[in-house]
């Protein structure tokens, strides 16, 4: 009987440990996991500053100022920013500034220069303006003390411009994880060789590479076995030493020359599933030893795709480090109908449009087990559970992000 796909996934997911940790510079943090708490040393800005081009003076100046009633100030300086104007703003007074220029002493409100009439020496005012109106206060984008970003979460392009602003220039984060990629099968080719008939090019290597890379993780092939259990015992303990988690595909099945499951056994691993109950991507077998998994997935490209981002992802982002490893499912709306009833759950391939507003799942029309090229543009799985459809336009379904 095959396991069902969210006990597999639990399965995965109860065995996984994360890997080690290592120091990084600013130059290498992007889409880094991080391994640590990064909380502001400083308030950000550390100074009250001007969010445009204008003048600053004294709110209580403008205190009944109207178009019919207007206020001329004295322009006692002109700074830009980075300046610090040695002059203090006193009543009847007003400070020129560029934008991000520091708040001059006495100062407490800023007009922006089109809401004024101005010359070299004055300024016109023509509305009422309170305390600290118009002014970025210390601590407007981060408070000092703030957590910035947890640990197990992705720095993006937001958290390297919050650390450079703190000065945070290295910070601790998970290693990338290594996969160790075998792939089997005497039918199989590499994919720059002419592949005779009857024999096909090797794609799942480079299916499963580029998989990887969009968790964050470096691989490293560890080679082709063919139909032969010795040659495949012997790749399965090369990568138990040279990689963190081990992926194959191919000889998973239920033929003769599927030997994959044995030459795991024989290499040390014990069997956590044969099969999950998944189409496509039923046939798999998974396996831990020493608290390291190895991941041997269908021969079928569209199959073994569909098992690595639906099943094994959450162990696997979990394993880079990541809090929140799941998948975070929504719901969405098919674009077309789905006319299949379902005996059994099936995971299909798609991309998400948005049309007047809404999200749609946009599916492939072939979704086989050896359709590879339904996987092109596609960034969202969507569930048919098992039992249900036919489904018609406009239905939702759960789905959720590659």
């Amino acid at each position: 009987m095959k396991t069902d796909y969210t006990e597999a996934i639990g399965l995965l997911v109860n065995e996984i440990n994360t890997v080690g940790t290592e120091q990084v510079s600013l130059d290498e943090m992007y889409g880094r996991i991080l391994a640590e708490n990064i909380t502001a040393k400083e308030n950000v800005p550390s100074f009250s500053r001007s969010p445009y081009d204008g003048y600053a003076f004294r709110s209580p100046d403008t205190a009944g100022v109207s178009v019919s009633n207007p206020v001329t100030l004295e322009v006692i300086d002109n700074i830009k920013a980075g300046d610090v104007s040695d002059k203090i703003v006193e009543p009847g007074t007003a400070v020129r500034l560029m934008t991000g220029a520091a708040l001059p002493e006495g100062a407490d409100a800023i007009c922006k220069y089109e809401d004024t009439e101005f010359d070299d020496e004055s300024v016109t005012l023509t509305s009422e303006f309170r305390p600290f109106e118009n002014v970025i206060q210390p601590g407007e984008d981060i408070k000092e003390g703030t957590v910035i970003r947890g640990k197990g979460c992705v720095i993006d392009t937001g958290c390297l411009g919050t650390f450079s602003s703190q000065g945070i220039t290295s910070v601790q984060v998970y290693k990338r994880p290594v996969a160790g990629i075998i792939t089997t099968g005497d039918e199989v080719v590499d994919a720059e060789k002419q592949a005779p008939f009857g024999k096909i090019r090797n794609s799942n290597r480079y299916i499963i590479q580029a998989s990887l890379k969009k968790i964050g993780f470096d691989s490293v092939y560890i080679g082709h076995a063919g139909d032969d259990r010795e040659e495949t015992v012997s790749l399965i303990e090369k990568g138990f030493e040279d990689a963190d988690v081990i992926i194959s595909t191919g000889g998973v099945s239920v033929g003769d020359y599927d030997l994959v499951p044995d030459a795991m056994e024989t290499a040390g691993f014990k069997m956590l599933c044969r099969g999950v109950g998944i189409k496509p991507g039923m046939a798999c077998a998974y396996g831990v030893k020493d608290g390291k998994l190895m991941l041997a997935l269908s021969g079928n490209p569209s199959s073994s795709l569909t098992n690595l981002e639906c099943i094994c992802f959450p162990a696997l982002r979990k394993l880079s480090g990541m809090v929140e490893f799941e998948h975070k499912t929504f719901g969405i709306k098919l674009a077309s109908e789905w006319k299949k009833p379902s005996k059994g759950d099936r995971f299909l391939r798609g991309r998400i449009e948005i049309k007047d507003g809404e999200a749609y799942f946009i599916f492939s029309k072939e979704q086989g087990n050896v359709v590879i090229s339904s996987a092109i543009d596609c960034n969202v799985y969507g569930l048919i559970p098992s039992g249900s459809g036919p489904f018609s336009y406009g239905d939702i379904i759960d789905g959720f992000l590659v």
